[in-house]
């Protein structure tokens, strides 16, 4: 696969786990019909950062930025190490994660192993 293709898969990468991210927040409203639930979930400062940086990276990615990449690679390993910490400080230790967790982790590490190899940070260039 060549770098260009690599950067474009993790730039579509970055695009879904904004979307995730943004879904959950619906899916959550959609289930419990509670507007003040919805409210708060968007009045969480995390969320509105965690979504500019998804899209300034699929929009950075997708025009090969180099400060793309590193933005890339930094809010991945961020995003998978506060996932992480939250999963072994939380009580849900021991059991499996919800299907949402899964996919947002296996998007994460998809990121980082797309532009991890260094043809795909030399590929990002302008």
């Amino acid at each position: 696969m060549s770098a260009h293709t690599q950067i474009r898969f993790a730039s579509l990468a970055s695009a879904t786990y904004g979307a995730l991210l943004a879904s959950g927040i619906l899916y959550h409203f959609q289930r419990t019909g509670s507007l003040r639930a919805l409210a708060n979930s968007l009045s969480q400062p995390t969320v509105w950062i965690a979504l500019l940086v998804a899209a300034l990276v699929t929009f950075g990615l997708w025009k090969r930025y180099a400060w793309a990449w590193w933005l890339g690679v930094g809010a991945a390993g961020f995003q998978l190490f506060r996932i992480a910490s939250a999963y072994v400080q939380g009580r849900g230790f021991g059991h499996m994660p919800g299907v949402a967790t899964l996919l947002a982790l296996a998007l994460l590490l998809l990121v980082l192993a797309l532009l991890l190899p260094r043809r795909a940070r030399l590929g990002c260039n302008r």
